[in-house]
């Protein structure tokens, strides 16, 4: 019987032997091909951000969504994000479809039809409409309640002329205080995977050009037409959605903290020295870090700063863009900048025309051809302001740039102005 051959290294034509050098040798060949490869890899014509080491984009990076900015204010660093009101605050409100309703204060049905068919409205549709059930005369006016048939009807063209004639007439809150979308805010409300196609394209039938902007006014339309409280809450939220800024400043071991200091610090109720120990705790780690906005702004824009408003029964003060603007750094809110009389004269005691924001706390007004103005906002640094649009509910206190403004606000003029001193 014969016997079983032992395994050796004749058997084994693709053995290799090493030394201990040797062994060395290959393995730190191997890590060194590994890193190449991985870094190649990852590294491909893409620069990596890395917070945790303060390694912050350029000012010439190509990724738009992300940047740089050096002035007086220290080093900003902007990241673009989009904003979407909580569920919790849309939920009670889509539950039960509320009709829409226009009331027409001081004026009978023959002064509502001769409003209908001066601003664009056919005479066949004005006829059928206000000859319908939906019309109620009262002491006060007249109040309709528009069917479906004769929104729908409507053409865009016809529904921007005839609903911007309306405007500031208290007919109905949406048409006074429209959604306003950029194009490319509604593109991407209409490109939503979240929403149902039919709920899309019943919106697409009711929103209307104003200058470069898209609005909606028929809100309450659209969530009538929309069958389930799921699809209501979707939509409304996606309709929220509003481009915004996340600001911070970075801090870096060669960071002038005091020329930081003399841009930031002349704010009413912003107290700096309160901020130093933390920027100076920043700026001695090895590679600085980044501090939010947030520290650098007054207590009444740091609490609502990316926040939606709460709905409030009971007459609430109109929390729109120049109640804002005028409480920027109050520590409790004055209403009587709702009224467009003081807040005017306010405007002229306070404030002189500049022609270019530079300083934290500079004031732009946005204004028609007729000098009215009709937006405000705060000039922080750079090109970001805070501000809100409207006195909608579904628009947050945010940070935003001049062009996302003029988007919103195509026709208006930015007009420029600084608090006097004592």
């Amino acid at each position: 019987m014969a016997k079983a051959k032992k395994n050796n290294e004749s058997d084994a034509p693709n053995s290799f032997r090493f030394n201990l050098t040797g062994l060395i040798l290959f393995s730190l060949c191997l890590i060194a091909g590994a890193a190449f490869v991985t870094g190649k890899f990852f590294n491909r014509d893409t620069k990596q951000y890395s917070f945790a080491e303060n390694v912050f984009p350029n000012t010439d990076t190509d990724d738009k969504s992300i940047y740089t900015r050096v002035g007086p204010w220290g080093e900003l660093l902007v990241r673009n994000i989009q904003l979407e009101r909580p569920m919790e605050y849309i939920t009670s409100e889509i539950s039960t479809v509320q009709p829409e309703v226009w009331t027409f204060d001081g004026m009978n049905v023959e002064q509502v039809k001769s409003f209908f068919l001066s601003h664009g409205v056919s005479a066949a549709q004005t006829e059928k409409i206000l000859s319908s059930t939906n019309v109620s005369v009262q002491e006060t006016g007249t109040v309709l309640t528009p069917d479906e048939d004769f929104i729908f009807s409507l053409s865009p063209e016809t529904r921007q002329k005839f609903y911007v004639a309306m405007y500031g007439m208290g007919v109905n809150f949406y048409l006074d205080y429209p959604y306003i979308f950029s194009k490319e805010n509604l593109d991407s409300i209409y490109s939503d995977p979240r929403l149902n196609p039919d709920d899309v394209a019943f919106l697409k039938k009711l929103v209307y050009p104003n200058g470069e902007a898209m609005h909606l006014s028929d809100y309450a339309m659209l969530m009538a037409k929309i069958p389930t409280p799921e699809r209501r809450a979707a939509i409304s939220r996606a309709l929220s959605r509003q481009s915004a800024a996340l600001v911070g400043l970075c801090i870096r071991p060669d960071t002038d903290i005091d020329k930081m200091a003399g841009y930031w610090s002349h704010m009413d109720n912003v107290r700096f020295t309160d901020v130093r120990p933390l920027l100076e705790s920043l700026k001695n780690l090895p590679h600085g870090g980044s501090i939010s906005i947030v520290y650098f702004l007054p207590p009444f824009a740091r609490d609502r700063l990316y926040t939606y408003p709460v709905p409030q029964p009971d007459d609430p003060p109109v929390m729109d863009c120049q109640w804002t603007t005028f409480n920027f750094s109050n520590l409790k809110p004055d209403n009587r900048f709702n009224d467009p009389n003081y807040l005017l004269q306010y405007i002229k005691d306070n404030y002189y025309q500049i022609n270019a924001p530079s300083v934290y706390g500079d004031v732009v007004l946005l204004m028609n051809d007729k000098q009215e103005f009709k937006h405000s906002a705060v000039y922080l640094a750079d090109d970001l302001y805070f501000t809100k649009f409207g006195n909608n509910y579904t628009q947050p206190w945010m940070i935003t740039r001049m062009a996302d403004m003029q988007a919103v606000y195509p026709t208006l003029k930015p007009v420029f102005f600084r608090k006097k001193t004592d």
